[in-house]
C-alpha cells in the first residue's frame, strides 16, 4: 500500500475535503449527567445511541457512555451490534427493531446481542434455539400501546406472558414500550403508560423479574412517573429537544454537534451574475460568492438552496443559488476580511451567532432528529 505524500504526512491530515463534523465530548457527558440527577437513584439508563448516533458517531459516543456506567445501549440492528462488539464495546447492547427473519437471531446470539421480540413465533424459535445452543438466552418483550408499530398487542400480552412463565430456557430480562406522542399529549400517554402497567403487573404475579422501560426523553423529562426501572434517553443526549415548543420541565441540555467547514474559492461577480444549476440566484450587486465542499451527498439537503444561513466570520450569510451534490454556494458580501480557508460553520456557534439543527429543521418542515441523521458517513466525525 502507498503511503501518504510527504505533506500530507507532514499535516497529519485524516481528511482531504475541508467538511467535517466536530462532536463535542463534554456536552455528550453533560447531557447524560443531568439525565441522571433527574432520575431516582436505583434508575437504570439505557441510552439509545443508534442510527450513527442520530448522526453524532455511534461507537465513540457508546463508548463514553459506557465509562460513564449505565445499563447497556439501545441500538437498532444486528448490523449496529456487530459494529460495537467489533470496536470492543462489552457492554449490554439491546435491539430495539425486531429481528426479521428468525435467522438473525442466531447471528445476534452468536455476538451475544439481546433481542426485543414481539410476537409468540419469535420467542418460541428463540426458546428452541436456547435448547440447541444448551443455554439460557435472554430478550425484551416488546408490548403495543398504542405506537401502531411492533409490539404484542394487549389482547395477546397476557396468553404469551403466560406461554414465556412456561419456557425455563429463555429469559425475559425487560418489557418495554414505546410512546407516540409523549411531547405533545399527557393523557393519551398516561393511557398507554396504563396499559403497560397493567400487562407488567400480571408478568410480575407470574414470578418473572424483569425490568421496565418505557420513557423516552420527552416523557423522562415530562412525568416521573415513566421512569419505572430505566429510562431510554435518545434525542436529548446530544442537545437537541424532543418538544416543538417551550417546556418548563424540560432539562438544560448542550447541543453536542457542530457542522464546520472551508471556504475552498472566492470570487467577484458583477451584478447580475448568476449562480448555480437553474440560475435561480442572480446578484442585484457587485458580490463576492464563496464555495464550500458541502452538498447534498453529504446530508444538507437540497431543499435549503436559496433559503439556510450559514456563518463566516461570525456573520449569517445566506446559501446563493441552489445546493449541488457535492457543493454549495454562499453570499459572503459584507464579510469584512473573508479569504479562502475561512471556517464555514453550518450548524453550530461561532462569535455570537448560532444556527441549531432546529432552524434547519424548520425551513425543510421536518424535525431535528432527521437533520443529524441525514448527515452522510462520508462527513468525517471528529471527537473534540
Amino acid at each position: 500500500m502507498k503511503e501518504q505524500p510527504p505533506s500530507a504526512r507532514k499535516k497529519s491530515l485524516t481528511f482531504f475535503r475541508q467538511n467535517w463534523v466536530e462532536i463535542d465530548k463534554s456536552d455528550f457527558l453533560f447531557n447524560l449527567k443531568k439525565i441522571k440527577e433527574s432520575l431516582k437513584k436505583d434508575t437504570k439508563i439505557l441510552p439509545v445511541i443508534k442510527a450513527n448516533g442520530y448522526g453524532h458517531g455511534g461507537a465513540e459516543l457508546a463508548k463514553e457512555a459506557v465509562r460513564a456506567g449505565v445499563y447497556g445501549i439501545g441500538i437498532s440492528s444486528v448490523e449496529e451490534g456487530i459494529q460495537y462488539r467489533k470496536a470492543g464495546i462489552k457492554t449490554n447492547l439491546l435491539m430495539l427493531s425486531s429481528v426479521y427473519p428468525c435467522d438473525g437471531l442466531e447471528v445476534a446470539v452468536y455476538w451475544d446481542l439481546i433481542p426485543s421480540l414481539s410476537n409468540l413465533h419469535d420467542i418460541q424459535f428463540l426458546a428452541s434455539l436456547a435448547k440447541k445452543l444448551d443455554k439460557r438466552l435472554e430478550f425484551h418483550l416488546k408490548i403495543e400501546t398504542g405506537m401502531g408499530r411492533l409490539g404484542v398487542s394487549p389482547q395477546d400480552a397476557y396468553h404469551i406472558i403466560e406461554k414465556i412463565a412456561e419456557m425455563p430456557e429463555i429469559k425475559m430480562s425487560g418489557m418495554f414500550t414505546h410512546f407516540a406522542v409523549s411531547d405533545t399529549n399527557p393523557a393519551y400517554t398516561k393511557n398507554q403508560l396504563d396499559i403497560f402497567n397493567d400487562i407488567a403487573k400480571y408478568a410480575k404475579k407470574l414470578g418473572l423479574k424483569f425490568i421496565s422501560h418505557v420513557a423516552n426523553t420527552a416523557a423522562l423529562m415530562t412525568d416521573k412517573k415513566t421512569h419505572l426501572d430505566m429510562v431510554r434517553p435518545g434525542i436529548g443526549l446530544y442537545g437537541l429537544t424532543p418538544f416543538d415548543r417551550v417546556v418548563s420541565k424540560a432539562l438544560k441540555l448542550k447541543p453536542v454537534l457542530s457542522w464546520k467547514a472551508r471556504i475552498i474559492n472566492l470570487r467577484k461577480v458583477s451584478a447580475g451574475f448568476c449562480v448555480s444549476y437553474g440560475r435561480t440566484f442572480v446578484t442585484n450587486k457587485a458580490s463576492i460568492i464563496a464555495v464550500i465542499p458541502v452538498g447534498y451527498a453529504d446530508g444538507y439537503s437540497r431543499v435549503l438552496s436559496n433559503k439556510a444561513d450559514v456563518l463566516v466570520r461570525g456573520q449569517r450569510c445566506p446559501i446563493a443559488g441552489r445546493i449541488t451534490m457535492d457543493m454549495m454556494m454562499i453570499d459572503v458580501t459584507g464579510v469584512k476580511g473573508v479569504s479562502v480557508g475561512d471556517e464555514v460553520v453550518l450548524i453550530g456557534t461561532q462569535g455570537s451567532q448560532t444556527i441549531k439543527a432546529e432552524e434547519l429543521a424548520k425551513l425543510q418542515n421536518t424535525i431535528n432528529y432527521e437533520i443529524t441523521c441525514a448527515i452522510s458517513t462520508r462527513v468525517p466525525r471528529i471527537i473534540v
